[in-house]
């Protein structure tokens, strides 16, 4: 069949509809090069969402498993990055993601490592400019002449020196006005059998110097002292930049549990701990000024949960009574003998009430002593919850426990810790407290670091990665009761 063409079509329009109705097809050109090379490139696909389980469960193990500022912490963030925009993130999840990839962590090695230089400066500076203190013997008391130019005097705060000079002293006189310096003791010297507590115990002597020589001797240490002065207020500057980093790190991690805490471990909303305590009874007997005891009992109308608390102040104030009566009470006896015990409550849930009991004990040494002791309840049963009613394989706990409070002592005290308070071992993680969603574990002073140092807390949540497998069926159960 042949179709009519008009003449005024293109030629190969024309061809086109004269092969198509005769039910032929017209060959298909060549394509261009540049398109056959578009068509022939592998198609690179784009990348799979984060499933909100996958950040989940990844920002809980940077945050609270991972070294700050190591390469472990930094590759794991990188792999939370193409999760930013992922859409099936919920608006609080992807907040807390957006502050955690923009956070920088801090290097608390390197502020630590800077920290130790300027002592060792400051100490190697004062080693070699010792003090001179040219008024030691000021308001020294004469007590004898020992030859021509010694004296025996005795000092305010009671020793009793040499004293060489040309001076001619009566007893008993009041020294005033006179510079002196201290000799140097000899250093003991193993070759000749020296020993050094016979050194030491040797008199300490002091000679009369003119005030010219005291004044060139203050002249000479000034620029040391002024470089002392500096070498502190640089290390004190260290010690404030530290805080401020540990305070941004735990402000990032209580944001980000706040949010994963309750997808990872449901729970029910933890009531304030005073709505689990009906009143504070008060526990007191004063014997003197310096000799008493004060404790604070609260009560929470649970018979057993009351019973265990009162027992416990109970066989405190035994104690402290017995104290009283083998070192006496009364006029005379100016031994200073206090206790005192406060408490702070915590709550987890409405069935999980924790409370933290501190002693303070003067007994007339050099400081007062503070231990802790801690009770967690379980308000359904009124019974007290142990170790091993919160994880499951306890030793298991210990170590992971173990190893963040060697981590989190090392940021805090620059390692300067007692290792064996840190041993995953029950006694050094007997004083714990369930607050909120976290378990609170408290180290007294002398347990991880030095009594300057103070008390010690490792606070840990219980969604951590290594943690939430062992905790046991009953403490789930506790934390999402109503």
């Amino acid at each position: 069949m042949r179709i009519p063409v008009r003449s005024l079509a293109p030629a190969g329009l024309a061809l086109t509809l004269l092969l198509t109705g005769c039910g032929l097809e017209q060959p298909t050109p060549p394509a261009a090069p540049q398109a056959e090379q578009a068509q022939s490139a592998p198609q690179t696909p784009a990348p799979a969402a984060m499933a909100e389980a996958e950040v989940l469960n990844g920002l809980n193990a940077l945050v609270n498993d991972t070294i700050p500022a190591s390469d472990e912490y930094e590759a794991r963030r990188m792999a939370l990055a193409p999760a930013q925009n992922s859409p099936a993130l919920s608006d609080n999840l992807r907040r807390v993601l957006a502050q955690t990839l923009a956070f920088d962590p801090p290097r608390l090695r390197e502020r630590w490592e800077k920290h130790q230089e300027a002592q060792a400066d400051a100490a190697a500076l004062y080693a070699a400019n010792p003090p001179a203190n040219t008024k030691a013997l000021e308001g020294a008391r004469v007590l004898r002449r020992l030859g021509p130019a010694l004296y025996l005097v005795r000092l305010p705060g009671g020793d009793t020196v040499f004293f060489a000079t040309s001076r001619k002293l009566k007893n008993n006189a009041r020294l005033k006005g006179i510079s002196s310096l201290e000799r140097q003791r000899p250093k003991p010297d193993a070759a000749k059998g020296d020993l050094v507590d016979e050194l030491a115990d040797q008199p300490r002597t002091f000679s009369e110097i003119s005030r010219q020589d005291a004044k060139a001797l203050e002249t000479r240490r000034a620029p040391a002292l002024a470089e002392l002065r500096r070498l502190e207020g640089q290390t004190g500057a260290f010690e404030r930049g530290v805080a401020a980093d540990l305070a941004r790190l735990d402000a990032l991690t209580r944001d980000v549990n706040a949010v994963i805490s309750p997808e990872l471990l449901p729970k029910a909303s933890a009531p304030a701990p005073a709505a689990l305590i009906r009143k504070v009874k008060r526990v007191a007997k004063s014997y003197s000024r310096e000799q008493y005891y004060r404790y604070a009992l609260p009560v929470t109308g649970q018979p057993a949960v009351d019973a265990a608390l009162k027992t416990f102040l109970d066989e405190r104030r035994a104690e402290m009574q017995d104290l009283l009566k083998s070192t006496g009470i009364g006029r005379g006896r100016a031994r200073a003998n206090v206790d005192r015990i406060a408490f702070t409550a915590h709550a987890a849930s409405p069935a999980l009430l924790s409370i933290r009991f501190e002693e303070m004990r003067d007994t007339g040494g050099a400081h007062p002593n503070t231990t802790y002791a801690s009770f967690v309840f379980d308000l359904r049963s009124q019974s007290r919850l142990k170790f091993a009613d919160i994880f499951a394989d306890a030793p298991a706990a210990l170590a992971v426990l173990s190893q963040l409070a060697e981590r989190r002592m090392s940021l805090v005290l620059d390692g300067l810790v007692f290792p064996e308070g840190l041993a995953a071992t029950p006694e050094n993680f007997a004083v714990f407290v369930l607050d909120g969603a976290d378990i609170v574990f408290t180290f007294p002073p002398y347990q991880v670091a030095s009594y300057a140092q103070g008390t010690q807390t490792l606070r840990v949540p219980l969604c951590h990665p290594r943690l939430l497998p062992l905790l046991t069926p009953k403490i789930k159960a506790a934390l999402a009761a109503k």
